[in-house]
């Protein structure tokens, strides 16, 4: 993995790597479809480009890149790891700019790693899976220039609501999931702070149920319940992500520091 730099004029700024790193996984709406509306005259969905100013980049938070270059961290996220779908705003920016004014130090660079994909269940996510060990190698990867993986932002399980099985196996999937994470990259306590859906119809209150009911050390649950959603009924909205990133890092903070 390699650092990476940034042009202001005939400058050429290298940038600081992170040493507070997190993983943002899961599917849509940890990778944002906030401000994606559909254009109707060309019949293609597209990013409003209206960005929060809780999201607003800032030069002490980074994005690990699909090519796994460190770069300015700026909205959609998930742009070019997401790719399947049109990306708009996340809970991931909002979460940061929290966390690193909380932290309130000149020596804290923050650093994100993008993982999530649309529409995807947590079977997709088992071991040996291609979205579970790509998540695997960005994280490797974003701690080899010294960075500490300080937790991972999970939000998943809209997919896995319609069919009963998929519903009742959550938590023993999900249970897994953090097991096989957490000894693959050799990190026993690592943090986990998920998210309860609040979308997705049919059985989401087992879904719920067992993302609540999850009893393993280091593991929060901030619910999304409540939160403003589109007319999909499905994704947050651009206001909800900003809600849900400050509530992540509401709970990182009281939790894990």
């Amino acid at each position: 993995m390699e650092g990476g730099s940034t042009d202001s004029g005939s400058e050429k700024l290298e940038i600081q790597p992170p040493n507070q790193i997190f993983v943002l996984s899961g599917q849509s709406n940890m990778a944002g479809r906030g401000g994606v509306i559909k254009d109707h005259h060309h019949n293609r969905w597209e990013w409003d480009q209206i960005v929060p100013p809780e999201c607003a980049p800032d030069s002490s938070i980074l994005r690990l890149s699909a090519n796994l270059r460190w770069e300015e961290a700026r909205e959609p996220l998930h742009v070019d790891i997401d790719t399947g779908k049109v990306c708009g705003v996340g809970p991931g920016m909002a979460f940061a700019n929290a966390v690193r004014n909380r932290l309130n130090t000149d020596s804290a660079v923050i650093g994100l790693v993008p993982c999530a994909s649309g529409g995807t269940p947590i079977k997709e996510w088992a071991r040996g899976s291609h979205l579970y060990e790509t998540m695997v190698k960005r994280t490797e990867e974003s701690r080899k220039c010294g960075g500490e993986i300080k937790a991972v932002l999970w939000y998943q399980g809209e997919s896995d609501v319609l069919d009963i099985h998929d519903a009742e196996s959550y938590g023993s999937n999900m249970d897994r999931l953090i097991k096989n994470l957490r000894h693959d990259l050799n990190l026993p306590s690592l943090p986990i702070i998920q998210v309860a859906i609040a979308s997705g119809g049919g059985y989401i209150d087992k879904v719920r149920e067992a993302q609540f009911g999850l009893k393993l050390s280091n593991v929060v649950c901030v619910d999304a319940k409540g939160l403003p959603l589109k007319p999909d009924n499905l994704h947050l909205t651009t206001e909800a992500q900003v809600q849900l990133g400050l509530s992540l890092a509401q709970a990182y903070l009281s939790n894990f520091c």
